[in-house]
This record gives structure tokens, sequence and C-alpha cells, in this order.
């Protein structure tokens, strides 16, 4: 349910307050573009999409019943706006087979090939700053849908309940989602450190205490 705030902020944007409409991109404009940039991955959409969310909020007002958080209700906008722009697109590459997305698993979800010792990793800060911007390029590779689910959750911080609301999503199918986006991040983080660090390398493949994270 929507905060006390929120209610206030609805109504006041219901009556066509102009401040209202000032308070609301000076609370959201962030997370919009955020969230726009990440999906769509270039400014100019981002920007597009910023503006086309604020016009669909101001249009959609009155049909806003607060059955869910406002947050939540300019996440799901957001998200569907940007994925449109997505879409638009000549279509992209799905996303790579399963065995292709991260480190084979036995029955009892154990890991059944080598595992990286991330400790071990130099905190070089240009190293830190290379690392972050190779996880940048690899949240660009994953399919929108994928991407979209990732960066709610592990960027925006929503919850699983919160994320498949935005999303219209049963909570099961983005858990799937999201698992194999970050098995594709993770091995595209493990080849990016294997090739320039391989002392780090795990020695004896197929280690039996080796748990998934």
């Amino acid at each position: 349910m929507q905060t006390t705030d929120d209610a206030r902020l609805v109504e006041r944007l219901k009556a066509r307050d102009d401040a209202a409409l000032e308070t609301l991109i000076s609370h959201y404009e962030g997370k919009v573009f955020g969230l726009a940039l990440r999906v769509t991955g270039n400014r100019p959409d981002a920007e597009e999409v910023l503006q086309d969310v604020f016009w669909r909020v101001l249009q959609h007002i009155d049909s806003f019943r607060g059955e869910s958080k406002l947050s939540s209700w300019i996440y799901r906008i957001t998200a569907n706006t940007a994925l449109e722009k997505v879409r638009k697109r000549p279509k992209t590459r799905d996303l790579p087979l399963a065995e292709e997305l991260g480190p084979a698993m036995t029955e009892d979800g154990r890991i059944a090939e080598p595992v990286m010792d991330w400790t071990r990793l130099p905190h070089d800060e240009l190293e830190q700053k290379e690392l972050a911007q190779r996880l940048e390029e690899a949240i660009a590779q994953l399919p929108p849908d994928y991407r979209t689910v990732f960066v709610l959750r592990d960027i925006e911080g929503l919850s699983t309940e919160e994320g498949a609301e935005v999303l219209d999503l049963s909570v099961a199918a983005l858990k799937t989602r999201l698992h194999r986006a970050r098995l594709f991040l993770r091995k595209q983080l493990t080849d990016y450190v294997s090739a320039r660090h391989p002392a780090l390398n795990p020695p004896n493949p197929g280690r039996p205490d080796a748990h998934m994270s």
C-alpha cells in the first residue's frame, strides 16, 4: 500500500496541481532515468523514456487506486516504456543456452566444476574500476527481459514480490529469470578475471565442498 505522503501526492496530481508534478519529478526522476538507461542501454532513449513516463503518469493518474505503492506503479510504467522502445529495435539474440550461463551443477545443487576464489582478487582501485566496467558491459549483453529483472532486484533493490508486481510476473518466473541472469553475469566476470589473473583459477576441478553462493 502507498504511504500517506504518496497518497497526498496522488490526490494533488489528480487535482492537476503543478507543484505536485514538480514534486513527483524531483522524487522519481533519478530512479526513472536510471532504470530506463540500464534497460535501453543509451542516454537518448533513456531521456525519451523519462519524458514518456511522466506524461503517462499524468495521463493515467486518475486510474491509480492506491492498491500498490506509487513507486511500484511508476517502476511498472518505466519498465514497460523502456521495453517497448527496446523491442522496436532489430531482434536481439536469445539468452545463451543453459550450459553457457554458469558452472555445471550436480543433482544435489553442488557446483561440479572449479570455482574462482574471488577473495584473492587484487583490490587495486584501477582493477576494481575495470571489473565494474566489465560488469556493466555484461549487464548490457543480457536480453531486455532478463536485464530488467536483474536491475530491479539487484541494483534498485526491490524485493522479489515487488519486482514480480512491477513486471506482472509470477514470483517463480521472476526468480528463474533472475537466477539465469546472475549465472550469466558470474560467468562473464569469471572469464574476464581468469584471463587477467590465471593464478586465481582453481587447480582441482570438481571440488566437492564448493556450493553455489
